[in-house]
């Protein structure tokens, strides 16, 4: 599947949900690789383990990205409740129609909140970087007393 392919697939798609590779990473916790699919998937060297989820991906501000994923099979449940600020979502691929897997380097998410309940579905309502939405007062942030970010 061509780029041109992927890109179509993702624009003018109906109502689907493609099988994508998701990775949870976290520098002392480690990393849960999942896949959106019945059987694992290798990719890089990497074994994604078969899962259940639906990852929605943000619209092009980056707003609007959800993944509800089964907590059943997996250790996903224990990552978030000893998962701190340091965490990482990538969605590190796809698998195409034709059973290949296309990468995917344009979603990866540190910001959100994850709910979860008795019935082991966790609900990851995933934010965005708002740092260019921030503004800084001109009388307190200026040349002569922020020569460094001038």
């Amino acid at each position: 599947m061509t780029d041109a392919e992927l890109f179509d697939t993702f624009f003018n798609g109906g109502k689907f949900c493609l099988p994508y590779l998701i990775k949870f990473t976290h520098p002392r916790i480690g990393t849960i690789r999942l896949v959106n699919n019945n059987e694992a998937v290798i990719l890089n060297g990497e074994t994604f383990e078969p899962s259940s989820f639906e990852y929605i991906p943000p619209d092009i501000t980056g707003k609007g990205a959800s993944l509800k994923i089964t907590g059943i099979d997996n250790d996903l449940i224990d990552f978030v409740e000893n998962a701190n600020y340091q965490y990482r979502l990538e969605v590190a691929g796809a698998i195409a129609s034709d059973g290949t897997i296309q990468k995917i380097k344009n979603y990866t998410h540190f910001y959100g909140s994850v709910s979860y309940g008795d019935d082991m579905q966790l609900n990851f309502q995933l934010g965005r970087d708002d740092k260019l939405d921030m503004t800084f007062c001109p009388y307190t942030y200026d040349t002569d007393n922020n020569r460094a970010n001038a």
